[in-house]
């Protein structure tokens, strides 16, 4: 971990530190995946703060894929459908930024030390011995597509949000509090609930029923606007099939940028890093040997990743990749002598080194194929610039989009009638193309890798359809309606008599025959909520306060039909002094009651957006947006 901070402190300009997150994020997406992470329109943005479609759509992903390899076989559309996957990971995000923004305005960073010891101790970096590889830790963020300025930023995200959970102090309970608490928790409330189905009715409607239905709800019936269009696109996928880099391009590339391709002196360097002067100079004495320099490092060195069995390995380092203290001392040195002490921001240090291997040029064979792509990667882009200023032009002079398309040698896409809802067409070419006038061409669509332009040839406005092209589907409505109605009115007069004073507990059955109302009665227990439906879930707070006897004063509904609920009997259990085990789990519990009202109460004040469209194609399907608007 000492070693990626002297990196980071090696970095002595804005411009190498850009230079070198550029180089990572192109090795490990190559160039399109790169250009579609920056130019990825946000999904959600909270406080201002924007998280990307393509974060989104990777965490999904790796989700969904996680739960296959669980299962060993891959998922249908209905069984992840079912797993609710899409509203869950949108509102775990939004939380997870308010958290992280809640704990960076309290300054509830972690300290450097600890950030370095929490990711020594990350499983996917460890050896087989359990210890710390730093060999590990560069190749799994290469994979990961980070560098680990990104990935120690985004760990110290989390533990600041770790640290601000635990402000929330939940205090041991009481011994009788708790017993009466877990009382409470294992009561028993036995409901009988009635339900009125509904039934469908064949009554066919008056013309004047019907009419006026239909005069009621225009919206229900409205065809939206629909659109034709075609689209010119203008992207790397339309364009690296038909570049070539000849040899004799690469050669001289290699032949004029050697110092380019150099590969710097590297060295195999040992170090023990102490708290102080004096205790530098106390150990220098006693190391004759390496062994001497790995037993005592072991010993001694505060390095949180050396974890006491590296011997203070560090491997093989370059001279820019250490910070300029450490650097000037290490490679100095001849193999197997111990360095003079050295102070870096770090601590003192003393050196080993083990080995050399000097400077060289790499040859040609060996770095070939980074040339070629990057001299692909430069011709694509000069190409794709070349061809959106001369659309650019064209379009402006008057020319139509088959015209520019004939000329640039692109293809055009049609983009069939659609309305603005449509899954299938992506959403930036979507909102331009019901952003145009017919018979105009749209501005530059920015695409993940490329530009598009759309031409609008044909809109249909939003119409109402007459009443007798949908008479069956109006009158179909109607029926259902009326269904409807007789249900709730029914409903409401058997919760009538249940709740009319009488002497004595009315049952539902009794309330039922004296308003001549069939609804056959069900009973439930609340012992288990995982056994409550979704559509008495809202009402448990008022059931567990309502008296045995007494009837909820309003009535649910669900698909099923129109209920009413009554408490038939509740049962405690005798109180019994909670075990220590009993009592921390309740304490735990508590306390993640109170983390869970913290989350609640900052994202409710939280100004949270959400783009439906960008959503909707990331998780087939429309997301709620937490505590905001789309």
């Amino acid at each position: 971990m000492v070693l990626d901070s002297f990196r980071r402190f090696g970095a002595t300009s804005a411009a190498k530190i850009l230079l070198f997150t550029l180089i990572l994020a192109f090795a490990a997406w190559g160039i399109e995946g790169f250009l579609q992470a920056q130019r990825s329109p946000h999904g959600l943005t909270v406080n201002g703060v924007g998280i990307s479609l393509v974060e989104l759509d990777e965490q999904y992903k790796q989700r969904l894929q996680s739960i296959e390899q669980r299962l060993g076989q891959p998922l249908t559309a209905e069984q992840r459908a079912g797993l609710n996957l899409g509203p869950q990971l949108v509102a775990e995000t939004a939380a997870r930024s308010v958290l992280r923004q809640t704990a960076a305005a309290l300054h509830l960073a972690p300290a450097t030390r600890t950030l370095q010891t929490e990711i020594a101790n990350l499983p996917p970096f460890k050896d087989e011995r359990g210890n710390f590889d730093a060999t590990k830790y560069r190749a799994g963020l290469a994979q990961m597509g980070r560098t680990p300025a990104q990935f120690e930023a985004e760990m110290a995200h989390d533990l600041a949000v770790r640290n601000l959970s635990q402000l929330v102090y939940m205090a041991p309970l009481p011994t009788q509090l708790a017993a009466q608490y877990l009382a409470l928790a294992g009561q028993q409330t036995s409901l009988e609930v009635a339900t009125v189905a509904l039934i469908p009715i064949s009554t066919v409607p008056s013309a004047e029923e019907l009419e006026k239905f239909y005069a009621l709800n225009p919206k229900t019936y409205e065809v939206p606007e629909h659109r034709s269009g075609v689209a010119l696109i203008v992207n790397a996928t339309h364009l690296s099939g038909t570049l070539s880099i000849p040899s004799s391009r690469i050669e001289a590339e290699y032949q004029a940028n050697q110092a380019a391709y150099s590969a710097p002196e590297t060295r195999k360097v040992r170090h023990i890093l102490l708290p102080s002067l004096a205790s530098a100079t106390a150990l220098q004495g006693q190391i004759k040997t390496l062994d001497d320099f790995m037993r005592l490092a072991n010993q001694h060195s505060i390095d949180p990743g050396n974890q006491k069995t590296r011997g203070g390995d560090l491997g093989y380092i370059t001279k820019a990749e250490v910070v300029p203290s450490f650097a000037e001392m290490a490679f100095s040195i001849p193999v197997g002598t111990l360095s003079a002490r050295v102070q870096s921001p770090f601590g003192w240090h003393l050196i080993w080194v083990e080995d050399i291997k000097p400077a060289r040029v790499r040859p040609l064979a060996e770095v070939r194929a980074d040339i070629e792509k990057q001299l692909r990667t430069t011709e694509l882009t000069e190409t794709l610039n070349n061809l959106s200023s001369q659309a650019d032009e064209q379009i402006a002079g008057g020319a139509t989009l088959a015209e520019v398309a004939k000329k640039l040698g692109l293809p055009t896409t049609p983009i069939a009638r659609t309305q603005a809802t449509d899954e299938g067409t992506e959403p930036a070419l979507l909102a331009a193309l019901f952003a145009t006038a017919s018979g105009q061409v749209s501005a530059p669509v920015n695409l993940p890798d490329g530009v598009a332009y759309i031409e609008t040839t044909r809109i249909e406005p939003a119409a109402v359809p007459a009443l007798a092209t949908i008479q069956p589907m109006v009158q179909r409505d109607w029926q259902a309606l009326q269904a409807e109605l007789n249900a709730q009115r029914a409903t409401e007069k058997l919760l009538a008599a249940a709740r009319a004073p009488a002497a004595g507990p009315r049952t539902l059955a009794e309330a039922a025959r004296q308003a001549a109302v069939h609804a056959p009665i069900k009973p439930y227990k609340l012992s288990e909520n995982d056994m409550v439906p979704n559509w008495l879930r809202a009402r448990l707070t008022e059931l567990s306060a309502l008296p045995v006897g007494q009837t909820l004063p309003t009535v649910l509904r669900d698909d099923s039909g129109w209920h009413v609920v009554r408490v038939t009997a509740r049962t405690t259990p005798a109180l019994i002094t909670p075990t220590p085990e009993a009592m921390a789990s309740l304490t735990n519990e508590l306390r993640a009651d109170l983390e869970a009202l913290l989350v609640g109460y900052l994202q409710a004040g939280a100004k949270i957006t959400c783009y439906a469209a960008g959503l909707q194609q990331v998780f087939g399907a429309p997301m709620p947006c937490p505590n905001g608007t789309r």
